[in-house]
């Protein structure tokens, strides 16, 4: 399945390659270069110009891909999961982030931003060369990606600048920046017009591009962001309950019973509902979040048996929160194995004086097998990164349950997560506490724990990360979080282009 989609997407960015005036990969040219308009002309290029959108999410003509920079540096990297064992010279951003001494100058949140709006320009290019009633599909598509970036830009940003159609620069740096509270407006039309303009899910040659039901996923928690810090939504609870639960039967059927399953190459877009494809082969569309997974030397691969001798890691010394891992030990939660490793061996068995390297890292995304000849670079991992899946739905339907009142409706969600991580079902109704326990334990690595700490609260939040901190991190020449750490930084090429911006609280 991922090779036809793969396929289409190389098509895709070779098509977007030809016409465009700059060296990016699938950059359509701006709008004063008067060839977009000349572009959508027929099907094919429509469908060239959808895939190129979903491109931008994988490695976008960079060594990183959006799942490494965002959801792994800017999100896990940052929360209550990971903490930095020792500091190595390489990945200064990294550490940045971390330690809470992110400025406006970071190249990581200054990649974010220019990517997800890069994400939003061509969307709003297919939207705006299109028809209403023509490629009614590719359209819904469309405004699904462009609600997608928009939604991660307002949680991440907070207000930034609303772009539905295409415009020049000149007017683009004059625009203010929008509340939060309309973004999520247009968010959500974008995604009302998705869900009723798609099919519920797509597979074959069309695997691994977005349905209603991703759809709805994402208008799903969209509302629980809302409903949370900083908006504080009174009614988003009980609408992000009447959307999922028009999907909760549908979702049920790609609900798998076996967690470490949700993960294989085997079973890539079988289980997800929204993920960035990778494959390697060395195409430049590998993943580049495994290469993250801890530090190495420059000279070789720090875990021998599980990849080629020169394959090398470029992240810092991160390991998971040593509580948490004896925990899942100590309740024999099957989650455990499928996302964690507690060490390595540094050299082959045949070598007889190797040692086993003790840590605790996060290898979900690690394709192990030091045989497999496909894998060119460390950025050329295979395994696709799920931005929603079927616990997504789960977790965030219970929850919104709780919310209104009902959680005993909410129990057999809860019971399913927990059943499949082979752990007992709860003796009672089940609490927010049992949400906040099953999601970081269901999504570890997966990004959705910092963003999971801002929305139950704003005190919350930074009392739990200053403790993680303090626990971790008191030798290190880093800070303790605060309130400004809830948003990113606006990129200062940004600011330096806006006179009418005001920089985000405390940077």
């Amino acid at each position: 399945m991922k090779k036809q989609t793969t396929r289409y997407i190389i098509i895709a960015m070779s098509s977007l390659m030809a016409i465009t005036s700059c060296s990016k990969l699938i950059d359509i040219a701006p709008v004063e270069n008067n060839t977009s308009d000349k572009f959508y002309s027929n099907e094919i290029e429509v469908k060239q110009a959808t895939l190129g959108i979903y491109a931008r999410l994988g490695r976008n003509g960079t060594n990183t891909d959006f799942a490494t920079d965002y959801f792994w540096l800017a999100s896990e990297n940052r929360s209550d999961l990971l903490y930095i064992a020792s500091e190595t010279s390489a990945q200064n951003d990294q550490l940045d982030l971390r330690k809470f001494l992110t400025t406006p100058t970071s190249g990581t949140v200054s990649s974010i931003f220019a990517r997800l709006y890069q994400l939003i320009k061509e969307a709003n290019n297919l939207l705006y060369y299109t028809q209403e009633d023509q490629y009614t599909r590719y359209r819904a598509e469309a405004r699904f990606l462009r609600a997608y970036a928009y939604s991660e830009l307002a949680r991440s940003f907070g207000p930034v600048a609303l772009i539905t159609k295409p415009i020049e620069n000149d007017e683009a740096v004059k625009l203010p920046r929008t509340p939060v509270a309309d973004i999520y407006a247009q968010v959500i039309d974008d995604l009302q017009y998705a869900a009723a303009n798609l099919d519920k899910v797509y597979t074959g040659a069309d695997a691994g591009r977005v349905g209603s039901l991703a759809a709805n996923a994402l208008l799903g928690q969209v509302y629980m962001t809302m409903a949370g810090f900083p908006l504080n939504d009174n009614t988003a609870n009980a609408k992000a309950e009447t959307v999922l639960a028009g999907i909760i039967t549908d979702v049920k059927t790609r609900f798998s019973p076996v967690y470490a399953n949700l993960f294989t190459l085997a079973n890539e877009n079988k289980y997800d509902l929204f993920s960035i494809q990778f494959a390697s082969g060395g195409l430049n569309i590998g993943s580049s979040l495994a290469g993250y997974c801890t530090s190495s030397a420059s000279s070789g691969t720090p875990f021998p048996e599980w990849m080629y001798s020169s394959y090398t890691t470029q992240g810092q010394d991160v390991r998971v929160d040593s509580l948490l891992v004896q925990d899942m030990k100590a309740t024999k939660d099957l989650r455990f194995a499928a996302s964690i490793d507690t060490g390595y061996w540094n050299a082959l068995s045949t070598v007889p004086t190797r040692s086993f390297i003790l840590k605790n890292i996060i290898t979900k995304f690690l394709e192990k097998d030091n045989t497999n000849t496909n894998i060119k670079a460390w950025n050329d991992q295979p395994r696709n990164f799920p931005i929603l899946r079927d616990a997504d739905v789960y977790l965030l339907y219970a929850e919104a349950l709780i919310a209104d009142g009902k959680a005993g409706d909410a129990k057999q969600y809860v019971d399913a997560i927990r059943t499949r991580a082979g752990q007992p079902v709860l003796a009672a109704a089940p609490t927010l506490d049992d949400i906040k326990h099953e999601r970081k334990y269901e999504f570890i690595g997966e990004g959705k724990r910092y963003f999971d700490l801002v929305r139950w609260g704003e005190t919350s939040a930074v009392n739990t990360l200053s403790d993680f901190a303090k626990y971790y991190h008191s030798k290190l020449n880093g800070q303790l979080p605060t309130k400004k750490d809830l948003l990113l930084p606006i990129p200062q090429n940004e600011m330096k282009t806006r006179s009418n911006w005001d920089q985000n609280f405390g940077y």
